[in-house]
């Protein structure tokens, strides 16, 4: 049988902090739209939820130096978002929801497939 993704209780527990970290996005939204209007042309805002799972900033970022910024936000277990202007912060708590909801899902599947491989090893 080959398997395809992570189904570890590692890549469940992520999942789970998925969900509360993108919780934490949407209790910040108007926080993170007040601050778009600041963002310069050609950059973006990136919102960051530290590895204690607290909303720690926003930031502005280059187009050009997005991923690479991403990746040093992200360092040490942090979480980070991006938006541009003119999002509303319904659009905000939208985006935080469906990013918890597609990580409910990859919990309850890991779920589903860990039950039926314990079932096959009966």
């Amino acid at each position: 049988m080959t398997s395809h993704g992570d189904f570890s209780p590692q890549a469940r527990e992520r999942a789970e902090r998925t969900v509360l970290v993108a919780e934490i996005f949407g209790d910040h939204a108007e926080l993170i739209v007040a601050r778009l209007p600041d963002v310069p042309e050609g950059s973006v805002l990136v919102a960051v939820v530290d590895a204690e799972h607290s909303f720690s900033g926003t930031h502005h970022v280059e187009q050009t130096e997005l991923h690479a910024r991403v990746v040093e936000l992200e360092a040490d277990g942090a979480w980070a978002m991006v938006f541009s202007y003119p999002a509303t912060a319904e659009d905000v708590r939208r985006r935080a929801a469906d990013y918890a909801s597609t990580a409910r899902k990859r919990a309850e599947v890991i779920d589903r497939i860990i039950a039926r491989r314990a079932a096959s090893d009966e």
